[in-house]
């Protein structure tokens, strides 16, 4: 790219024409650990959206003090109606963290406890149908170590029972693994803790989501309900097609409020994405110094509770955010992906820094955050990032294929896998049928030669367990976990 240099972090730092696209020019003293030159971020994200055929993208910056907003392109095409600053996206599973946050903030008012069996908030409903019935804390099920399955994609429509609805059909599906003992995403599991905050107040969970984080922080440009987003900017999806690279409106507008914690219904702009970030670097406070969340909370919402098998996306999950380790920096985050909207959000505390990416491209929104921050942590916040592995850029690792043969399945998920020649193969069978060669990495881990396999992430797959005759028990495919059915 043609931009000037950045400035980086630790460079002297002056009185910098910082401004939100269409907003107008506003004087931020940078502070001096990091300098922000807006027009390279500008730059920066309109070549990088550009580069991906992204519809329409933005990019925010909280530089220790201050919130840099950057936007690009069309929220809704058919319109000619530019993305601005103020314009929400839909940001998918990028909610489970602000879910988090309520939880811990009722755990603070001393409403919930994040070691109590969660069954005793729902007056001991059984979640899975494994018998005897499992049951699992809200720590785990915020850390993504309870064994809930990933759980369906059912509508209970609209009203306050939704989430309770949904919550109680997961009553007929067995448990991926014992809560504590894996690591396994799941939305099910997240909007079982949203339901355990929801029936302990007697209030439904977007009122205590507005009530406990998006009002103290002053949230202004976040909603939930469609309604609400008649008062906002609002962008729209786009999907690639074959016959229509630039990309097609997605014909619907987004899933149900019955799995709003698990990141069904959240819109946001990426400023108050960063924003909300800012509140885990202020120990809890907001910024007119407002205590949102206790010390302890943010700290234990920043305290690993399990390892994770594959690593590209992170190395270990917390209470809400995953962790993982950058330039010996450790890093703080989540991203999600819905029907109309891709959003990814890191924080670093060390460095006290946040930035957040959206695009209305859901399956380019991972690409334009890789595009962006390998430019962004190393030049402006002075963290190295790793970079991204890609099929040719790895070099395999002899492993014994056999381990690896046959069929693991979820709701909704069934991948089989087979030896050709030293090729291990993955089909996934459910929905669209894809096959891609595996490329061993060794520990169990490997990456998909065909990245459409893990939904353009960029993600590693791994397995683990040990049935006794030297089978894998489990797969990780990129972050949804599978037990063997064959």
């Amino acid at each position: 790219m043609n931009r000037r240099v950045f400035l980086k972090a630790g460079a002297a730092a002056a009185a910098l024409p910082v401004v939100a696209p269409g907003h107008g020019l506003a004087l931020i003293a940078a502070p001096p650990e990091v300098a922000v030159d807006a027009r390279d971020l500008q730059q920066l994200l309109d070549e990088s959206a550009a580069s991906l055929g992204i519809v329409g993208a933005q990019l925010a910056v909280f530089d220790g003090e201050a919130v840099h907003e950057f936007a690009t392109g069309l929220a809704v095409r058919e319109r000619r109606q530019a993305v601005t600053p103020d314009t929400l996206f839909q940001i998918g599973s990028t909610t489970k963290v602000f879910n988090a946050a309520v939880v811990m903030a009722l755990v603070d008012e001393g409403e919930l406890d994040l070691d109590e069996p969660v069954g005793s908030y729902l007056d001991g409903a059984s979640l899975t149908s494994d018998q005897p019935p499992v049951d699992m804390t809200l720590r785990q099920l915020l850390s993504m170590s309870s064994g809930l399955d990933n759980g369906p994609y059912t509508d209970h429509g609209r009203g306050d029972d939704a989430l309770g609805q949904y919550v109680a059909s997961l009553a007929g599906i067995p448990g991926i693994f014992e809560p504590g003992t894996a690591y396994g995403y799941s939305n099910a599991g997240t909007c079982v803790a949203g339901l355990a905050a929801q029936r302990v107040m007697g209030r439904n969970w977007e009122t205590l989501l507005a009530e406990r984080i998006l009002e103290p922080l002053g949230l202004g440009h976040s909603a939930n309900f469609p309604e609400d987003l008649l008062y906002h900017p609002v962008a729209l999806g786009y999907s690639p097609t074959p016959a229509n690279p630039e990309g097609v409106r997605v014909p619907f507008w987004g899933l149900p409020r019955s799995m709003a914690p698990a990141g069904a219904t959240l819109c946001c702009s990426a400023g108050d994405l960063v924003r909300f970030a800012a509140l885990f670097l202020r120990d809890g406070r907001s910024a007119d110094g407002r205590q949102v969340l206790s010390e302890q909370a943010v700290e234990a919402m920043h305290t690993p509770e399990i390892d994770m098998p594959a690593v590209v996306i992170a190395q270990k999950w917390c209470p809400g955010p995953y962790w993982k380790r950058w330039g010996g920096e450790v890093i703080y985050g989540h991203s999600g992906t819905n029907t109309g909207g891709s959003s990814l959000l890191l924080w670093c505390p060390s460095q006290g820094v946040a930035a957040a990416t959206i695009s209305n491209v859901p399956s380019q929104g991972y690409p334009l955050a890789d595009t962006v921050f390998d430019t962004l942590f190393p030049e402006v916040f002075g963290i190295d990032k790793p970079e991204t592995p890609k099929p040719d850029s790895v070099t395999p690792v002899e492993v014994d294929l056999e381990r690896y043969v046959g069929r693991f399945e979820a709701v909704g998920s069934r991948f089989s896998f087979s030896v050709d020649g030293d090729r291990l193969m993955a089909r996934s069978e459910g929905g669209a049928a894809l096959e891609s060669e595996l490329i061993p990495l060794g520990d169990d881990r490997f990456l998909p030669r065909d990245p459409a396999m893990g939904g353009n992430r960029g993600w590693d797959v791994a397995f683990w367990g040990d049935d006794g005759n030297g089978r894998a028990t489990h797969y990780l495919n990129g972050v949804f976990a599978m037990r063997r059915s064959a």
